[in-house]
């Protein structure tokens, strides 16, 4: 009789307790889909915490402490994104994290969830303190380097890998499809769709026809894409190539040296 009424109690607490938010990371980035506390247990107290200004990716820092102990109550409608920097090789790396609350818990306090990790390289000379200003220097990086710089960078070596080239950066779509990962998709149209780790490099330079390992990126991001969305809705922004990491790409000829325009000389009257 106690056994069953411990086990009746144990039925009860199951039942009304609230869901678990997480179970780790949704993709083997080992960050995407984090709740926050998961992040801070795998990398500590964040170095800082950052906020979007007006103008395109310029950010205002603050300290960790200020931030909850302040301005989290202050800025209620912000999401702060935290920061963590690291040197590695002589370059300064400084990964940022994104978040979004995740609404499928039922709670009136959602838990925050990793919607997207951005890694930008920056000088290794930049004097005391301007890792953290609002404006750093980029400092492009060789494509074959960055699996040494970024350690949670780990690429696919497939001849068939979905590789994209958009006009603002290359897409790497990773073989993982997780159905979990419409976690992280906040645009209803796109719920239907199966999601993959991606990986996006992007350049201070204008895009190669082909990108090899010798190409250089400014920045790298670790974000989820659907090879199905965007042959169904990008066709004419996505243009398919060769995956870079792969054998069949080292296998071929460096590129052409493309062709230097000669200025036009004016033509005078006799």
């Amino acid at each position: 009789m106690r056994m069953m009424a411990i086990l009746f109690a144990g039925l009860l607490v199951w039942w009304f307790s609230p869901p678990a938010a997480h179970a780790g990371s949704l993709f083997s980035d080992g960050y995407l889909g984090l709740a926050r506390p998961e992040l801070h247990a795998t990398l500590g107290q964040p170095h800082k915490i950052r906020t979007k200004l007006a103008a395109q990716r310029v950010y205002q820092y603050h300290a960790f402490d200020e931030w909850e102990n302040v301005l989290k109550e202050q800025m209620a409608s912000v999401i702060g994104e935290d920061v963590y920097v690291y040197t590695r090789e002589k370059v300064n790396i400084r990964y940022s994290f994104q978040f979004a609350e995740e609404k499928t818990t039922g709670a009136d306090a959602p838990p925050l969830i990793v919607t997207l990790v951005d890694v930008e390289f920056l000088s290794p000379d930049l004097p005391a303190g301007s890792l953290e200003g609002p404006v750093s220097v980029p400092y492009p990086v060789p494509i074959a380097d960055l699996q040494k710089l970024v350690p949670e960078f780990r690429p696919s070596p497939s001849d068939d890998a979905p590789t994209f080239r958009s006009n603002l950066f290359v897409i790497l779509i990773q073989d993982q499809v997780s159905k979990d990962g419409r976690r992280l998709v906040r645009e209803p149209a796109k719920a239907g769709y199966d999601w993959s780790l991606s990986y996006r490099l992007y350049t201070l330079e204008e895009l190669p026809p082909r990108l090899t390992l010798n190409d250089k990126v400014s920045r790298l991001e670790f974000a989820v894409d659907s090879l199905q969305f965007i042959k169904d809705h990008s066709k004419l922004t996505h243009e398919a190539m060769l995956n870079p990491f792969s054998a069949k790409a080292a296998s071929l000829p460096p590129p052409a040296e493309p062709v230097k325009k000669k200025i036009p000389l004016p033509r005078y009257a006799p």
